[in-house]
């Protein structure tokens, strides 16, 4: 399967590296510019598909870079999306008529940069693009907008699919609930990271080790789940421990709150889809999901649903 490759262009390295790692986290091959003349130097030789461009470059700045990419026949089809501190409705509209395909403001929240980088390939293969209302197509319906990830909605309807279609075609199917707690301030004069973060860095974890066929969203508030097809008991519980193991392990920072946290899980699997609706399997859970919480160590509740 092809990987695309993007370009990275800004002056600033911290959000260079923090955009090409979100970026490899999402199958996507990335390279770093860091002013104009290099990020349009590795447009024309180095196979781009896609470059997130700053505005604020050293020499030649980012809407100059867009024009000269839009004019050669060699780069116009690289699809470029501004990521800037330049947000006024004049600089957004500069952006666009240069042929940008997006326009994101700093400070920007990752995953949902992922998205529209994810929305913006698509269009470029021909996806339909006839309805423009972004805010309310079904691309964004469906999409947590804090974390990138899946809604609720979105997850409930999908998980009823896949129970069916396992019960029909005689394989397995695990759902995972996650709940962030017992958040801990490393340091407490200056208090635990923001949770909106916390919530973002734990849902770029949560998508690292799923499979591309993997259902993961964000449920509500600090709940996350994520649905397996063909996924027996043993394999949904040995994903939610490498993800539980993970989080133990990270301190999470913006960047001067150093915080660490933990997962209480609950996963239940249907064997053939066991006739199951999808309200009875996040039911049951949540219902271990409850009941991991009263336990120490490792707060993981497992269970196998009988056939219906």
């Amino acid at each position: 399967m092809h990987r695309y490759r993007v370009c990275v262009a800004d002056d600033c390295v911290e959000t260079a590296t923090v955009l090409c790692e979100g970026l490899a986290l999402h199958n996507y091959d990335s390279i770093a510019a860091y002013s104009g003349e290099e990020a349009l130097q590795v447009c024309q030789e180095g196979d781009v598909d896609l470059i997130l461009l700053d505005v604020y470059l050293p020499g030649i700045d980012g809407y100059e870079v867009c024009k000269r990419l839009k004019q050669s026949t060699k780069t116009r089809n690289v699809v470029v999306v501004f990521v800037t501190v330049k947000g006024a409705q004049e600089d957004i509209s500069r952006g666009f008529a240069l042929g940008a395909a997006d326009y994101i403001t700093k400070p920007f929240n990752l995953p949902m940069v992922m998205v529209r980088v994810d929305a913006a390939m698509r269009r470029r293969e021909g996806a339909p693009t006839i309805d423009t209302d972004l805010e309310n197509s079904p691309e964004t319906i469906y999409t947590d907008p804090l974390t990138g990830l899946r809604s609720g909605q979105y997850l409930l309807q999908r998980l009823q699919e896949e129970v069916e279609k396992a019960h029909r075609y005689d394989f397995p199917v695990s759902c995972v609930v996650f709940d962030v707690d017992d958040v801990r301030p490393l340091d407490a004069d200056l208090g635990p990271v923001s949770l909106d973060d916390l919530l973002a860095e734990v849902a770029m974890t949560v998508r690292k080790y799923s499979r591309a066929f993997d259902v993961v969203g964000r449920y509500d508030g600090t709940l996350f789940a994520a649905i397996l097809p063909h996924t027996p008991l043993a394999d949904a519980t040995k994903y939610a421990q490498k993800i539980m193991y993970e989080i133990d392990a990270t301190t999470f920072s913006d960047p001067n709150f150093p915080t660490e946290a933990s997962l209480s899980v609950g996963i239940a699997a249907c064997q053939n889809g066991s006739a199951h609706g999808a309200d009875y399997v996040l039911g049951e859970a949540m219902r271990g999901l409850f009941q991991a919480k009263s336990l120490p160590g490792d707060r993981l509740v497992a269970r196998s649903l009988s056939a219906g």
